[in-house]
């Protein structure tokens, strides 16, 4: 056989188990979402599953394949209608990308009005709360590790940032209207506005650096339809604030990576991208964890411009965990975080392996466990699919003895039942990793009637039209084939995975566009529990990494429509900055 005979049957083999690799964990996760949704229990033999999982395998690796071919063929495609494309797909320019925010904007008004003045969770109702004076009857105090008392006016357990601006909107309506209606619609208004302008300028990104017209403008037909995207976009909550400001960002990432790092000598590129990176940090505790890596990863892929992007890890890096606990903590008199929120996967996997071992832990193992997590009732506090209830119980002031003791019985517990510990990771997050896990309506306000304020309420003239978008959502969620759209694991898991195949194989200069979407779906796989807010950063930027990805093809097939992605950078797309 000849050499090259035999490295084409080497690379066919390469790329089969490629295929295979990528395909297997999302069928395992599928599998074992799927069965463990309901009750946070496995209700099949671990044999059976695996078994189940493999033969899924090659029907996701099938899927794949045929989805690649798609959209190779769309990138080939000839625009029939051309001038409907350009009308539906939006233009790297600011009339065409403030013109098709404002077209999102407008469909996502019906959602934005029906649950006037914008749907919130507790954790915002607490966070405004807090922003008021001590001695004032809205203030109840700062939120810590329940019977633990701590002297300050604000708690970091929720970005301090987020809690300034939904205080400032609530007390400034206060004592304007008083009410906080007005303050928070206001915010809720802004926010969906600047969204929608991201979404824009996300896909107007990808359509200039080549994505077919055809891909764009679908996607912005779904965005504008689809009720997660509108309903998500005009909620109070932190995660509808970082995840548009995420979204840009990441785009900008991928102007980063189309331009192989060049863009990074732009000041004006420089300065945007440092700006939203920051902003990636404040807005959302687990940013910084994507940001800062991403930042670093891509100094080491382009040398050429490391120092400079070195220098935003270390910015980025630098105000978190430096300028903020040392000079605006005290400054605000701010409680930091607690350390429960990041081991909470953790603390499950002690808890389910207690329930499941309880009979065979010895002594000195149950002591180091009782020392960080109260032994004696962990195995009651155990939820499978919600974390709160054994995290929130820790020890708050264990010795750092006590921790290094609880760590090494946590490695060894982990190495004798390996099935339980992902047994455990699985049952929180099964939602984002099965068909099982619809988007969530978020339809609560925190008024008198709810437990919360006089100062909320909602509006009895827009009860019917609350009632007409609950059906809406539902129906979209319940109707075969649509309902897909409304499937978290669409975006958070199988969108990627697609995206990950069609860049390895057709275009791998975009591989390093993987690495802020790898370390999100890792902070969605981290959640503490099944809550479509938590999937927001992929639900909004998989669709847009999805035409990122098809530019990528394009370059290589040589599309027929305009925006050819072109892999030379001159020195005009460098002083370009951050056009729009």
């Amino acid at each position: 056989m000849a050499r090259k005979d035999v490295m084409g049957v080497v690379l066919a083999v390469t790329r089969v188990l490629l295929l295979l690799a990528i395909s297997w964990p999302v069928a395992v996760l599928l599998v074992y979402g799927t069965s463990m949704f309901d009750t946070g229990w496995v209700r099949a033999q671990p044999a059976e599953l695996f078994t189940n999982a493999g033969a899924l395998t090659f029907a996701i690796a099938a899927i794949i394949l045929l989805c690649e071919w798609a959209l190779r063929r769309l990138c080939r495609h000839r625009d029939r209608f051309p001038r409907l494309l350009d009308i539906l797909a939006p233009q790297l320019s600011v009339k065409s990308v403030i013109a098709h925010a404002l077209v999102l904007f407008a469909l996502w008004s019906f959602w934005l009005v029906a649950f006037c003045p914008g749907s919130m969770l507790y954790d915002t109702y607490y966070q405004i709360c807090q922003s008021y004076p001590e001695d004032s009857s809205v203030y109840f105090g700062v939120w810590n590790v329940p019977g633990v008392e701590l002297d300050a006016h604000f708690s970091d357990h929720h970005p301090i940032l987020d809690t300034l601006i939904y205080g400032f909107a609530a007390q400034t309506s206060e004592a304007q209207t008083g009410s906080w209606n007005t303050g928070l619609f206001t915010l809720a208004t802004v926010q969906s506005l600047v969204t929608a302008i991201c979404f824009s300028y996300a896909l107007a990104t990808a359509r200039d650096m080549g994505a077919p017209r055809t891909l764009c403008a679908v996607v912005f037909i779904l965005v504008g339809l689809v009720p997660v995207f509108g309903h998500y976009a005009s909620l109070n909550m932190k995660d509808s604030i970082f995840s548009p400001i995420y979204l840009l960002w990441f785009t900008l990432i991928a102007r980063l990576v189309n331009s192989k790092g060049a863009l990074a000598r732009s000041p004006g590129f420089f300065i945007a991208l440092l700006v939203f990176g920051v902003l990636c940090a404040l807005t959302k505790k687990t940013g910084v964890y994507v940001v800062v890596p991403t930042l670093a990863a891509l100094a080491l892929i382009y040398w050429r411009a490391w120092w400079r992007l070195g220098l935003q890890a270390l910015a980025v890096g630098g105000v978190m965990w430096v300028v903020l606990p040392q000079t605006v903590f005290p400054a605000l008199d701010v409680a930091p975080g607690g350390k429960q929120e990041m081991l909470g996967p953790m603390f499950q996997q002690t808890a389910r392996y207690v329930v499941e071992h309880g009979d065979e832990i010895d002594e000195d193992q149950r002591e180091a466990i009782d020392d960080v997590l109260r032994y004696d009732t962990l195995a009651e506090r155990y939820e499978p699919a919600w974390a709160d209830p054994v995290k929130y119980k820790y020890v708050y002031n264990a010795t750092q003895k006590a921790w290094d003791a609880y760590f090494a019985v946590w490695a060894q517990q982990g190495m004798d039942d390996p099935q339980v510990y992902f047994e455990a990771l699985v049952a929180p997050i099964a939602g984002f990793v099965s068909p099982k896990g619809a988007a969530q309506l978020k339809d609560a306000l925190w008024d008198k009637q709810r437990g919360g304020t006089e100062l909320l309420t909602r509006p009895a003239n827009l009860r019917g039209m609350r009632q007409a978008a609950t059906e809406v959502f539902e129906a979209a969620t319940e109707t075969p084939v649509i309902n897909v759209l409304m499937m978290s694991a669409l975006y958070a898991i199988w969108i990627p995975a697609l995206c990950l195949w069609v860049c390895v194989r057709r275009s791998p200069r975009w591989i390093p566009l993987f690495i802020p979407v790898a370390l999100t779906v890792g902070a969605v796989l981290m959640s503490p529990m099944y809550d479509t807010r938590y999937a927001l950063p992929m639900i909004y930027s998989a669709p847009i990494l999805l035409c990122f990805c098809a530019a990528g093809v394009a370059s290589k097939t040589k599309p027929e429509h305009e925006g050819a992605d072109d892999e030379a950078v001159d020195d005009s797309v460098v002083s370009a900055g951050v056009p729009c």
